[in-house]
Order: structure tokens, then C-alpha cells, then sequence
């Protein structure tokens, strides 16, 4: 029996800093799903560059998140 795999759409997830808080780093996560899974890692960069840039806090960290469905 054979696995098959199936690519799943993508998630896009940002952190922003948001400064200090009672003494401790402030993270802010916005998460943006359904992004394309064969989507470039310099194309997603991208997209979080510009959305950040819109954003009031700076930004931190950009992951994309990929997911994949294994199946007979």
C-alpha cells in the first residue's frame, strides 16, 4: 500500500513586539491562514513585510506554517 500525500494550505503567522509590560516582553501573534502551500518563503516574507508595516508594533518574528495530510 502505497502513502499518498496531500499538500494543505499554508498558515502565516507574525509576531509583533509590543514592549514591556510589568516588566516582561509584550508578543503580539496574528496568524493568517489559507496561504497558497507552494507560496515562496520570499513571497511570504513578503506579504508579512507589508502587513507589518501597517501595523503599530514592530516586527518580531514571521513563520510560515506548513501542513501536509498522509493518507493510503
Amino acid at each position: 500500500m502505497a502513502v499518498v500525500e496531500i499538500k494543505n494550505p499554508s498558515t502565516l503567522k507574525i509576531k509583533y513586539d509590543a514592549g514591556m509590560v510589568n516588566g516582561k516582553v509584550k508578543i503580539i501573534t496574528k496568524s493568517y491562514s489559507n496561504l497558497k502551500h507552494n507560496a515562496s518563503l520570499d513571497d511570504a516574507f513578503a506579504v508579512a513585510y507589508a502587513i507589518s508595516n501597517l501595523q503599530e508594533h514592530s516586527l518580531s518574528d514571521v513563520f510560515k506554517i506548513d501542513s501536509t495530510t498522509i493518507g493510503a
